[in-house]
């Protein structure tokens, strides 16, 4: 059987997981969850914040 034929035969590899904690790339990948994460919440704070104000200040 050709290698083509025989890899699309074969079962599917595999679904990736996350690296250990304690490796360089695991660290690496948990600290850029850890930031995005706090970024995407700093970023939802200053809208709401934003937002509060603005419906604070404008007159009904």
């Amino acid at each position: 059987v050709p290698r083509r034929v025989a890899a699309l035969l074969a079962p599917p590899p595999a679904p990736a997981r996350w690296p250990a904690v304690f490796t360089s790339a695991g660290l690496a990948a948990w600290g850029a969850a850890a930031g995005t994460a706090l970024s995407a919440m700093s970023s939802a704070n200053a809208a709401l914040i934003l937002f509060s104000l603005l419906r604070a200040a404008t007159p009904l």
